[in-house]
């Protein structure tokens, strides 16, 4: 394939990974002035009628406000966690999750591909993980992978099963499956959007393909390293299982 691809698949990186960084800025912003307008808005009628009430609502605001930091600390990390863009295995990654994550079992079908990513990659499970519903934890998680074409381009197809998940599927499935961010509502919904976006950085997609009693099926796609368009490679030296672009 001409240069030209190339240098376009790395412009489209460049300007998804810019917007998704303006994204939550404008995320962040908006909830934490809803946050101060209604601790403003709470004083204010104190002031008019010293009721305890209000002092209450300044209260819950306040807490609300710094909840809600707390919870942006563990997200914003895979904002900007990009750079080292190449290639990396998928095996490498279910690797680490299991070093993580030993109370949850993992299980994995399929050959070895790598895919097309940056160094966020590596922790893409964590953002379900870490934020899922503490009363709905995940226990047991199946990847199956397979290999597709797509418009010319050799793509991976990463089927993700999670057990035991109860987030409500409608809100799930707006916020993976609809262009529209508006059914995020909490800090799971958060978490899955952005990791939606960051499969969209990469030229790829995660959506909200299945569901059974308590089990839900997503699905990723990714470009694979074997695209004409990714070679010749370099090994990298400062990640085993990580090859730059």
């Amino acid at each position: 394939m001409p240069p030209c691809l190339k240098a376009t698949i790395m412009d489209m990186y460049i300007q998804r990974y810019l917007e998704l960084g303006r994204y939550f800025y404008d995320l962040v912003k908006h909830d934490l002035k809803n946050y101060q307008s209604g601790t403003f808005t709470a004083l204010d009628l104190y002031q008019t009628d010293k009721e305890e009430k209000y002092l209450s609502m300044v209260k819950k605001f306040s807490l609300s406000s710094l909840e809600y930091i707390e919870a942006i600390g563990t997200l914003e990390p895979f904002i900007y966690n990009g750079g080292h863009v190449g290639f990396y295995s998928i095996y490498s990654l279910v690797s680490q999750t299991i070093s993580k994550y030993p109370n949850i079992e993992i299980k994995i079908n399929g050959d070895d591909i790598s895919v097309f990513a940056d160094y966020a990659f590596l922790n893409l499970f964590d953002l379900m993980f870490q934020t899922a519903p503490e009363n709905g934890s995940i226990h047991k998680v199946l990847l199956t992978i397979s290999e597709f074409q797509e418009d010319r381009f050799n793509k991976c197809n990463l089927k993700i099963e999670l057990s035991n998940f109860s987030y409500p599927l409608n809100m799930l499935e707006a916020i993976l499956n609809d262009e529209a961010d508006s059914a995020i509502s909490d800090i799971t919904g958060m978490a899955f959007y952005i990791a939606k976006m960051i499969h969209y950085r990469y030229l790829g997609t995660l959506k909200l393909t299945g569901s059974a009693e308590d089990k839900v099926i997503l699905t990723a796609t990714f470009l694979t390293a074997d695209n004409p368009l990714f070679l010749p490679l370099e090994p990298s030296d400062d990640i085993d299982s990580h090859t730059k672009y």
